[in-house]
């Protein structure tokens, strides 16, 4: 496992639709991916209830920001190697820029640096589960070749 490639078609492919499907939900006519978003923002809350009541001090528009690049971060982290996995965040950060940047030329869209930050903040969260699965796992492995030479 610590030789497996990193750069496979079927992570690329995978980062790609993350990229593509923030490009859509971000820079797509409002009237269009409304009802997507309500959507999401009731089962996000469906779920978190039935998860023990967690209640969010959050409005949805910030839990959604959020949301929206943890898959992202995971999928860009998952590309590189652990050592340049934190790399994710910065990437993130562009990403999202380079988004808020053209909903300022797109009618209807309104820019807002807060969703920076939280779009962001999403990427990181993505990027840490990747490191610490990583890490698990490369614990995982070390202390079963440590058992089977015992």
């Amino acid at each position: 496992m610590p030789n497996a490639p990193i750069l496979t078609p079927a992570r690329v492919l995978v980062a790609a639709a993350a990229l593509a499907v923030v490009g859509v939900l971000t820079l797509a006519p409002r009237a269009l991916i409304r009802p997507f978003q309500e959507r999401a923002v009731d089962a996000f809350f469906l779920v978190a209830e039935r998860w023990g009541g967690l209640t969010l001090a959050y409005n949805s528009d910030v839990v959604m920001n959020i949301a929206l690049f943890v898959p992202l971060g995971i999928a860009v982290a998952a590309l590189l190697p652990l050592r340049f996995t934190p790399l994710t965040v910065p990437f993130g950060l562009a990403v999202s820029l380079a988004v808020e940047t053209a909903q300022s030329l797109i009618p209807g869209r309104v820019p807002d640096v807060d969703d920076v930050l939280h779009n962001t903040l999403g990427a990181a969260v993505g990027t840490l589960i990747v490191i610490v699965l990583r890490l698990s796992t490369r614990a995982a492995v070390r202390a079963g070749e440590t058992v089977s030479r015992g």
